[in-house]
């Protein structure tokens, strides 16, 4: 796309995290299945969940931790609790249900493990072992703030977790700025995944096309309203997908991102604007892609699915026709029956 019919990149980004916090309290007061057991201790001995197969190492079960009183009742339970396991000077918090193939999930911006629905999860589960996690400084993982955030270097952080985990060639499904930070993965470590799935993600440096700046500005106004921010997240019409959104928020409690967070991911953000290894890098990767988005997103332009989907050798594009930003949410079996037929095709076993 030629420089000038690119939209410039806002002074401000989305925060997933924003919408969630804002809608969640209220969520939780009119939960009946949300909640941390009080019966998670805290030792490295403790058995992985049920749900989940054995691909993690003895020597990466040593190394992992569990969170005190971080085990989800009620529809949640099957998550288990959240552990923590060392990744290069951090601690990641993560959690791992299901069977099957390995799945790692990489969630956007300043967003938790808690802002995945837990629909979404259940469905994924009984295709696949999954691993879902924080980035770092946000919920359960730690942070070290000597060094600037940077898409790559979470995206470093994704690919230490997978190797601190015993995961081999996992598929990796990742969203808004995960989305960026999955397509950094495929782009300079191709060889650490097995094929990736990015929903509501660009390429950054000069080709993507930005969010609108109102559109920006709304999303980060502290005078914009939990509905307001729904109907970012949403089409209009999509009213029992933004219901049933809210009420699944308030089935994990949420989940602490300080302002210094905030900021460095803002800060990491601005960054990606002006990088270019992943545009330039990822026409060298060979991994199957999927790139899904949904037509009516607002925080990102449909436009860079098709950027995207041309830079990459191995990538096919999927859009959502009634669909916004959250739209692996709105259409979830729509999207995991996508993501299931394609990683079968891709030789994902």
């Amino acid at each position: 796309m030629p420089a000038s019919h690119r939209t410039p990149r806002a002074l401000t980004r989305p925060r997933l995290a924003v919408a969630a916090a804002t809608v969640v309290l209220a969520a939780v007061a009119c939960s009946s299945g949300g909640g941390y057991s009080t019966g998670a201790s805290n030792t490295s001995s403790s058995k992985p969940s049920t749900h989940a197969t054995a691909t993690a190492t003895t020597a990466t079960t040593a190394a992992s931790a569990t969170v005190p009183r971080s085990a989800p009742t009620g529809k949640g339970a099957f998550l288990g609790p959240v552990r923590q396991v060392p990744v290069d000077g951090i601690r990641i918090g993560y959690r791992q249900f299901g069977s099957g193939p390995d799945l790692v999930m990489v969630m956007g911006d300043t967003g938790t493990i808690s802002d995945w629905t837990v629909d979404l999860l259940s469905r994924l589960g009984r295709h696949y072992h999954v691993t879902i996690f924080d980035n770092r400084g946000v919920g359960y993982t730690t942070d070290d703030t000597s060094v600037p955030d940077t898409i790559p270097l979470m995206a470093d952080d994704t690919v230490g977790l997978i190797k601190a985990l015993g995961l081999r060639h996992p598929a990796l499904l990742s969203w808004s700025m995960g989305g960026e930070i999955g397509l950094t993965v495929a782009a300079l470590h191709p060889g650490a995944i097995s094929a990736l799935v990015s929903s509501g993600g660009d390429l950054g440096g000069s080709e993507a096309i930005n969010t609108p700046t109102a559109v920006a500005k709304e999303l980060n106004s502290p005078r914009t309203t939990g509905p307001q921010l729904m109907d970012l997240l949403f089409p209009a019409d999509a009213t029992a997908a933004r219901a049933a959104y809210i009420e699944q928020l308030g089935l994990i409690p949420p989940e602490k991102v300080g302002d210094e967070t905030l900021l460095r991911q803002y800060q990491a953000g601005q960054a990606y604007e002006s990088f270019e290894g992943t545009w330039d890098k990822l026409p060298d990767s060979t991994i199957p892609m999927l790139i899904t988005n949904g037509s009516l997103d607002r925080i990102t332009p449909p436009g860079n699915a098709s950027i995207i989907t041309h830079r990459a050798k191995h990538a096919q594009r999927v859009m959502f026709p009634d669909a916004g930003h959250a739209m692996l949410v709105q259409d979830a079996g729509r999207f995991v029956s996508l993501v299931t037929r394609f990683t079968k095709a891709s030789g994902v076993a």
